[in-house]
């Protein structure tokens, strides 16, 4: 149903309530139209809904946002601001019997119950939609105070009402996130840096016309860049004067003030605004070319300006947004946290499922704190309570790209024989979806590009071999080597160009939030250990008590220094090349198993109350080495190890 769903049902959707909010009896197209405002935006697209009735048109506006990608067993999710915001989410399958509709609610519901109170849901309602629908707004049936109950008992009476939940001919979910601020939305606001420089440029007319507001601002350093500017308003204005008289104007119809919002306007590179002053076509047309040969005469002071105001914003940017990522970040540890004591694994966790349950009506304000707000969820689909059932049930196989991981894709049952704890593996799940939304408040940026391009292939891998009846263990190992080794270099390069700011939050993580790190860091440590024994033990090679202690305890250097001597062939006894390469083997499995015991062990101070102070980097590099070390054994694979330390 996803695929044949696309944006133009749900606005054709929206288009259809309006017409029943404005008192068209019956839809007719000669009176509707809908049309996007800013159809090259990607993103988020702005409709004009119209409706003519009664010989008077009447228009309003919706927005329509797509979340997430395709992922054929899981519904697709739009976002759409209508009033207020609500989030839609099509099934992958038509739904169309109302009892399966009124099942698909209770679901996530119970799940939503479940989470609640530590972590804060929003679930899919009747009332979420109903509380718009006139038909639903009669003195008897009023759904603003209506219960879900009441609503499921008046559709039921009266199955025509139903057909407003639906579109294109499938029940549709409608959760309401009014009061709410949409995490994505934080994030954009963070990193919209061209915007704000448009703005800040836009804004400059006082204090590029007052030398105490611009030292002020931009400090008394920069005196020469005040006076220059002066002259090129000056030329402006000069110029601006000429066309209002070759265009048949008065100079003083219009105030110099005026005109110099020309100027900073057309600097930003924004549409200027005639209202109080209508011009005709031809003067605008003139005005954008002179304006480009004033710049042009004027270009080291523009630049300089620009430069000026980009410098000032970066730096304001930056210390605000090292204190929201500060506090964004502490609560997905929080939210990590409540979802572990619950028992849950949400398993598609991404900026688009989450948002922002504040103190406050103003997210300015309670932004600057950790503690006045905290991270909720939508779209619990995939989600899973992996300690209420034994064996755990089995969720929906679905993820998406860039925070999820290949054992998304495989069933419990291969979970538990591969990684031997699949209710670790599940709530890792989400450890490693954390690592990517970070990533993405702190830089703005998408962490796993290329890794998120090998799921589509693992699905296809995974099926191929379901085909030829090949075991599904195995498919699971060896896409793991492909998976990880992308996954460890892209992190890597990414954390070196990046490590710089991220070194520059500090976090604020209460004791009982280092101490589930701690524990999992102890279960990491131990679960090294157990590896390096099997190594050591499993091996054929050397056999003697006393050399398996010996390997058992070396450290990493010693283990290193005896593979290179092996890898060379020097200092070593004679041996087959088939011998040597089962030795080289089984010491490069070792001296990594060591190195991952080494990371996590040089991790662990920063979390024990004593420690040096935590930051996001140091956090992020935890998480990601957390769930590296579990989803992936070097055992699996012969080929170099997936990471390089």
């Amino acid at each position: 149903m996803s695929n044949l769903l696309d944006s133009n049902h749900i606005v054709h959707f929206f288009l259809d309530l309006y017409r029943r909010q404005i008192g068209l009896p019956e839809a007719d197209p000669r009176l509707m139209s809908a049309r996007a405002l800013d159809p090259l935006n990607a993103r988020e697209t702005t409709y004009e809904l119209k409706v003519r009735y009664n010989q008077r048109d009447s228009s309003r506006r919706m927005s329509l946002c797509r979340l997430g990608d395709d992922v054929d067993s899981k519904s697709v999710c739009y976002k759409v601001i209508y009033d207020d915001l609500l989030v839609l989410k099509i099934p992958p399958e038509p739904v169309i019997d109302f009892d399966q509709y009124l099942e698909s609610i209770q679901l996530e519901r119970r799940m939503a119950d479940r989470l609640s109170p530590g972590v804060p849901c929003v679930g899919p309602s009747l009332a979420a939609i109903a509380k718009k629908i006139p038909e639903l707004q009669d003195e008897a049936h009023p759904a603003g105070a209506m219960n879900e109950t009441n609503i499921a008992r008046h559709l039921r009476h009266t199955p025509s009402l139903q057909k407003y939940f639906k579109i294109g001919g499938s029940f549709v979910l409608f959760m309401s996130l009014s009061r709410h601020l949409f995490f994505d939305q934080v994030i954009s606001r963070m990193h919209r840096q061209e915007s704000r420089v448009k703005d800040a440029i836009s804004g400059s007319l006082h204090t590029m016309g007052d030398i105490l507001a611009f030292e002020g601002t931009f400090g008394r350093d920069r005196g020469d860049l005040f006076f220059s500017f002066a002259d090129l308003q000056e030329s402006y204005l000069r110029s601006m004067d000429q066309l209002l008289q070759q265009h048949g104007r008065e100079i003083i119809e219009i105030p110099d003030h005026r005109k110099k919002q020309w100027m900073f306007d057309q600097l930003a590179e924004k549409e200027i605004i005639h209202e109080r002053h209508p011009l005709p076509d031809t003067f605008i047309n003139d005005q954008k070319r002179t304006a480009k040969i004033v710049f042009s005469q004027h270009k080291k002071t523009v630049t300089q300006f620009v430069n000026l105001i980009k410098s000032d914003i970066r730096k304001t940017s930056e210390h605000r947004n090292r204190n929201i990522a500060s506090g964004i970040i502490t609560n997905i540890v929080k939210l990590l946290m409540h979802l572990k004591e619950k028992n849950a694994a949400i398993r598609d966790l991404k900026p688009d499922n989450m948002f922002l349950v504040g103190q406050s009506d103003n997210p300015d304000i309670f932004l600057t704190s950790a503690d006045q707000y905290a991270l909720g969820l939508i779209d619990l689909e995939t989600a899973i309570n992996f300690r209420e059932t034994e064996p755990p049930e089995q969720p929906i196989l679905a993820g998406t790209p860039f925070y999820a991981t290949p054992s998304h894709i495989f069933e419990n049952r291969i979970l538990e024989q591969v990684f031997r704890d699949a209710p670790r593996t599940l709530y890792l799940q989400d450890w490693f979806a954390a690592v990517g939304i970070i990533y993405n408040v702190v830089t703005g940026g998408t962490l796993f590009k290329k890794t998120g391009q090998l799921l589509p292939e693992v699905v296809r891998v995974r099926s191929r071999a379901i085909s030829l009846g090949d075991p599904l263990q195995g498919v699971l190992k060896n896409v793991s080597w492909v998976f990880w080794r992308t996954a460890c270099a892209e992190f890597n390069a990414c954390m070196a160009a990046d490590r710089s700011m991220f070194k520059c939050i500090p976090l604020a993580l209460g004791s009982l939030e280092k101490g589930m790190l701690l524990e999992e860091t102890a279960v990491c440590e131990g679960f090294l250990v157990d590896q390096i024994k099997i190594c050591v033990l499993n091996q054929e090679i050397f056999k003697e008590d006393k050399t398996r202690r010996n390997l058992f305890e070396a450290g990493v250097e010693k283990i290193a220094a005896i593979l290179k001597r092996w890898r060379m062939g020097k200092d070593v006894p004679d041996t087959t090349p088939e011998m040597r390469s089962e030795i080289v083997s089984f010491l490069g499995c070792l001296v990594h198993l060591k190195k991952c015991q080494l990371k996590i062990r040089q991790l662990r101070p920063i979390l024990q109350e004593e420690g040096p102070p935590m930051t996001a980097q140091h956090l992020i590099f935890l998480l990601f080495r957390l769930v590296f070390f579990f989803m992936y054994r070097p055992q699996w694979s012969d080929r170099e190890h997936p990471e390089s330390f």
